[in-house]
């Protein structure tokens, strides 16, 4: 069991790493393609490969479990949806913050779902970790103001922390593939109605092998890693492991895009991989052992 936890945080790891190098990418090429589209395309393209598991595992799936696997691929959906709706109206910083969030209502949600209790190391690595992402994202309080993106964006952070407790108890019921594989289909089928009016017109090669790229490894890859992840450790301990996400895109995105790093992100950086090292070091000895 021990083994198969240390393979889950280094699941993690590789998935915060894949999804941290994709916004500086997504952030390119959103100016050659808009919001909703590629959503669908990079959705569509992770059902091609995901396609021959479906139909094995659909079969002999219950209708009851294929509702359950709709509910959390529609959590999936929404937090994609209402966070590219939400940087309409707010600025990324705000955006970041905001999304990271999900570190906070995550535990609430286990502790309600899967009546589990937030430990005083938790708590203590929760703060390093929220901390960690208001340096990170630049956010300013003096700044902040509920407006519609904020708003929505909150929707985003329910959304993700949700569909982190949700898969962590589905996992343990239903199996990893189709777990995966039908929250994507369930993303494809929700965002299809949103391209109707939206038209791409001709993409660039490498705008075509980048959303091939988004859908195998950052999409069917990524939330299998996700879902493999969240069968061995608690999902709260999960969420704080997965704020390494905005400190790899914070570094892609100054190694490729240019974007300055301050020295608030670097302390920002910094206390968020205290936090990972605080949730990994402490719970080697939990009664609940990483």
């Amino acid at each position: 069991m021990k083994n198969q936890k240390n393979k889950a945080i280094i699941s993690i790891v590789l998935m915060t790493l894949v999804w941290g190098g994709t916004f500086p990418l997504i952030k390119i090429m959103l100016k050659y393609i808009p919001p909703m589209p590629l959503i669908f395309y990079r959705f569509l393209s992770a059902a091609v490969i995901c396609l021959p598991f479906l139909i094995k595992e659909i079969r002999k799936a219950s209708l009851k479990t294929i509702l359950k696997l709709f509910f959390l691929g529609s959590l999936l959906w929404l937090a994609y949806i209402t966070q590219t709706i939400g940087l309409r109206y707010t600025t990324p910083s705000n955006s970041a913050f905001i999304t990271g969030l999900y570190v906070v209502f995550t535990p609430i949600f286990a502790l309600f779902f899967t009546k589990e209790k937030m430990t005083k190391n938790m708590f203590f690595s929760l703060l390093l970790a929220i901390s960690g992402i208001i340096f990170l994202s630049n956010f300013s309080l003096t700044k902040f103001s509920f407006n519609p993106g904020n708003l929505i964006t909150i929707v985003t952070a329910i959304s993700c922390a949700l569909q982190i407790v949700f898969t962590s108890i589905f996992v343990k019921q239903e199996s990893i593939v189709f777990i995966t594989s039908v929250q994507i289909f369930t993303v494809l089928f929700l965002t299809t109605p949103f391209i109707i009016s939206n038209k791409t017109g001709n993409l660039p090669l490498w705008v075509i092998l980048s959303i091939i790229f988004l859908g195998t490894v950052a999409s069917f890859i990524a939330i299998l890693a996700e879902t493999y992840s969240l069968k061995f450790i608690d999902p709260d301990r999960a969420s704080i492991l997965f704020t390494l996400e905005p400190l790899f895109a914070a570094v892609f995105s100054f190694i490729f895009i240019g974007e300055r790093f301050t020295l608030k992100e670097i302390f920002g950086s910094i206390l968020i991989f205290i936090a990972m090292i605080t949730v990994i070091k402490n719970n080697k000895n939990a009664h609940q052992e990483l």
